[in-house]
Order: structure tokens, then sequence, then C-alpha cells
């Protein structure tokens, strides 16, 4: 699989959207003064972590199909 392959299958992921709308959330809160620095921080490593879970597991499922 290419560079630009890879890019177009993640760019269509809801995860990745799912990612990118949380991490504007927490932009949006962080600018607005409702949450510190630190708490968008947290945030964002949170969204971080949720997401690369997310594709772990479908990797994982991935490599249990292809295997059977």
């Amino acid at each position: 699989m290419t560079f630009t392959e890879q890019i177009k299958k993640i760019v269509r992921s809801r995860k990745f959207w799912v990612l990118i709308a949380a991490l504007l959330a927490t932009t949006a809160a962080c600018v607005a003064g409702q949450i510190d620095i630190w708490q968008a921080l947290q945030a964002a490593v949170a969204a971080l972590a949720v997401y690369s879970t997310g594709v772990a597991i479908e990797d994982s499922g991935n490599t249990a199909k292809n295997a059977s």
C-alpha cells in the first residue's frame, strides 16, 4: 500500500474524524477559557490514546481475519 493510499484510508476513517472533532472541541474550550492548558493537554492525550487503541484493535481484528 502506497503512502497516498494510506492517507486516503485514514481520511475516510470515522475514528480519525472523531479524533479531529475531539481536538477541535478541546481547543475551543481552552480558547474560551472553560478549561486551562493542562486540562486541554490531558484531553488531547486521552483523545490520541483512544484513537491509537481503536486502530490497534482494528489491526488486530484484521490480522486474525487474514490468518483464518
